[in-house]
């Protein structure tokens, strides 16, 4: 897996006026998968748009991503980065600024020796 630390900027669209800017921050704190919110860094006041009423947010994020076979280096992985936060939100997203990028593997697990059930051993041998 592929992680990496992104500043995404985007629009995001309200329904109401009232209590926007808790509204917003409860659904980037509610964001799973492949994105995580690390920091709010700021909303912007609501304006009048085509569908309704929007406002511009920008927020720290990782983003989690699979490894692909056409990427050789970790560098090749900046294009995904938009992609992969532009399926996974809310509102139109704008730019990402990506800052960092990292390898990220699942914990080792040592193989752990079976212990050995005599009983079943002595039953399979004695057949």
């Amino acid at each position: 897996m592929i992680q990496a630390e992104t500043i995404a900027h985007f629009y995001f669209d309200l329904e109401s006026l009232a209590d926007y800017e808790t509204i917003i921050r409860r659904y980037l704190e509610k964001l799973s998968g492949p994105i995580n919110t690390i920091e709010v860094i700021s909303i912007d006041k609501p304006f009048k748009s085509r569908t309704g009423f929007s406002s511009r947010v920008a927020a720290r994020m990782h983003v989690l991503m699979d490894e692909r076979q056409s990427c050789r280096h970790l560098d090749d992985y900046y294009s995904f980065v938009f992609s992969t936060v532009k399926k996974n939100i809310a509102g139109d997203l704008i730019s990402t600024q990506n800052l960092h990028l990292e390898y990220v593997r699942g914990p080792f697990i040592a193989n752990q020796k079976k212990k050995t059930n005599w009983e079943e051993l002595i039953t399979h041998w004695n057949r």
